[in-house]
This record gives structure tokens, C-alpha cells and sequence, in this order.
């Protein structure tokens, strides 16, 4: 039986609502910060695949992908037990934007690039703190999007992804081989947090568990995907997603030598219910930090350029710190 990409099922039962799946990339010229945005379906392709079909034409190999390091998928009863020896703390998945607009449009990612000494410093601070330098990352953002948009202190979610690629058995590259966890955090949310919350929802197989229910197309076919999505996309509201997109060009002695003045970029999809689409890639051992913003929360380009600015300024003031 051939194999099929039920992940990719909720992608298309989004799109007649004129919801996206767009991963948005592009080669940056750090001379003059220009870019040429491109992009690809999630529906198609993942992150990781997505990647090495743009970098294997241009000599890089990228074989094998990065896996997990996990070896299989667990059963209901292994993450229901993990579950029960691992509780985390719940509230409702709800955000209180300060503002709110019906108005659709769209603005290309916003970005900063670090130098490699800035990005030395973030493997360096996450170290020292013991974190990992998405969670440093990720945090720093959280705090700017939680002070400029978010009104009280309620908590809310983010959506970390988690690579699930060797565990799944899945041998069809392209496919879509991503989890992830819902991280519960507040405006003072910092590393630590994350990075203690990250660790106890991965113990608790939160991920496995995600993997599974977003499989359900297996047994109730794409009639089904499109009525659970109808009947559960008005109720869930999440802050957005933070994508640690790797560190390329994957190492091999066979790779070419990388253009110094080109870096790579790239922004994850959003919607209404994930309106903050964040993401972190490494090129070249430089990393860059790119921002989209649905337009449920932003009608405003100088709005999403300040919000980019802020994060790298909040992601500053953790590197001092240490």
C-alpha cells in the first residue's frame, strides 16, 4: 500500500478558507540585505525536505536528513502512562490581543541576520544557561510580542515543532515528519521556563501524542479532516509557532564552498489561530531570525519591521547578561 501524507490532509482542509501553507524563503544579499521571496506548500514539502530540494542543485548533498532521537512511534498506553508520570499545568487556549482586524493582507517576512560572532554567543549563552538556543530565541520574542500586542497577564500558548524524521518509519522524503508541543507561558516567560516546560512535555510524549491525533486521516479520510478542522478551528487560539528550521548547509566534506555574502532566510506559515509565525535558520554558521505576522493582529509593515527590531534588541539583552 503506498505510503500517504496525512499531516499534509489539514493543509488542504485549510486552504478553501483562505488559509495558507506557504513557506516562504530566499537567498540574502548581506551587502544590501536584499532578498527575491520564494516559496513552496507545506502540503508538498517540510521544512527539512523543503531545504534539501533547494540546496542538492546547487551541490549539497543533504543525505542523509537529520532524525530525531527517537527509534519508533509509541502506542496510546506508553504516552498515556508517560502522561500520568509527567503532568503539565493547562489553561485555556485563548489570547488576548490587544487589537484585532478582519482586514486581509499580507506583508513578506521581516528578518535580522546575526554575525557569527552574535551567533557564537547564543550557542555560548545557551551554555552557560542551559538552555537551548531556540528557547533563548524563542523567549526573547515572547517577551516583545507579549509587551506590544498581548493585553493583561493571562497565559498563553506558542507551538514548538519537533522533528519526528527516523521515529516514524515514514521512507517518502517529502512527507511531512513534524510534531510538536504547546508550551504554556506568560509575559515573563523566560529560557529557563521554556526550557523546563520543553522537558517535561517531551518526557510526557505530548508530541507523540499530537503526532497521532494529526495522523487521524488514516481512518476518517479527508470528509473527516475537513469536519474535525470546521468543528475545532474556532476554539483554539495559540500566540503562533517557533520554527527551528536547523543549521545548514548540512555538514559533508562533499558540499561546495558557501558564497560569504549570501544568507539563508525563511518564515513558517501562520493564520488567525497562529498569527505569530517565527522562525530560526543557520546558514553558514550565521543565524537569521525572520517574523511574519497574520494580518488578524497586524495591518501595519512599520508595525511587523519594529517587532522584528525588538526581538533582536530583547535577544541582545540575554547575551549581555550571561
Amino acid at each position: 500500500m503506498a505510503e500517504k501524507d496525512y499531516i499534509a490532509m489539514w493543509f488542504e482542509a485549510r486552504r478553501p478558507y483562505g488559509i495558507s501553507d506557504d513557506i516562504y524563503w530566499s537567498w540574502c544579499d548581506t551587502r544590501d540585505n536584499s532578498v527575491n521571496w520564494k516559496s513552496w506548500r507545506h502540503a508538498n514539502a517540510d521544512g527539512m525536505s523543503g531545504f534539501a530540494n533547494i540546496m542538492r542543485p546547487m551541490g549539497y548533498p543533504c543525505d542523509p536528513l537529520p532524525v530525531c532521537n527517537e527509534t519508533s512511534v509509541p502506542g496510546w498506553r506508553e504516552i498515556i502512562k508517560a502522561q500520568r508520570e509527567h503532568p503539565v499545568k493547562e489553561a485555556p487556549k485563548v489570547v488576548n490581543w490587544r487589537k484585532t482586524y478582519d482586514t486581509p493582507v499580507e506583508f513578506m517576512p521581516e528578518f535580522n541576520i546575526l554575525t557569527r560572532e552574535e551567533t557564537a554567543a547564543v550557542y555560548a549563552a545557551s551554555k552557560a544557561r542551559r538552555v537551548s538556543p531556540g528557547n533563548l530565541i524563542f523567549s526573547a520574542l515572547s517577551r516583545v510580542i507579549a509587551r506590544e500586542l498581548i493585553e493583561g497577564d493571562e497565559p498563553f500558548y506558542w507551538f514548538f515543532p519537533v522533528n519526528v524524521r527516523g521515529a516514524t518509519g515514514i521512507k517518502t522524503e517529502s512527507f511531512n515528519q513534524a510534531s510538536g508541543v504547546y508550551l504554556l507561558l506568560d509575559r515573563h516567560s523566560t529560557a529557563e521556563d521554556w526550557q523546563s516546560q520543553m522537558r517535561t512535555r517531551l518526557k510526557s510524549k505530548e508530541h507523540w501524542k499530537s503526532w497521532k491525533l494529526a495522523n487521524i486521516g488514516k481512518y476518517i479520510g479527508m470528509p473527516g479532516v475537513k469536519l474535525v478542522y470546521k468543528m475545532t478551528s474556532g476554539k483554539q487560539f495559540f500566540v503562533g509557532s517557533c520554527s527551528n528550521l536547523g543549521a545548514w548547509p548540512l555538514a559533508d566534506e562533499r558540499n561546495p564552498e558557501p558564497d560569504p555574502h549570501m544568507q539563508l532566510v525563511a518564515a513558517a506559515p501562520g493564520s488567525t489561530n497562529y498569527p505569530v509565525a517565527s522562525s530560526m535558520i543557520e546558514w553558514n554558521k550565521r543565524m537569521a531570525l525572520t517574523l511574519k505576522l497574520n494580518s488578524y493582529i497586524c495591518q501595519s509593515r512599520e508595525l511587523l519591521r519594529d517587532l522584528t527590531d525588538q526581538w533582536y534588541e530583547e535577544l541582545k539583552k540575554d547575551l549581555s547578561d550571561v
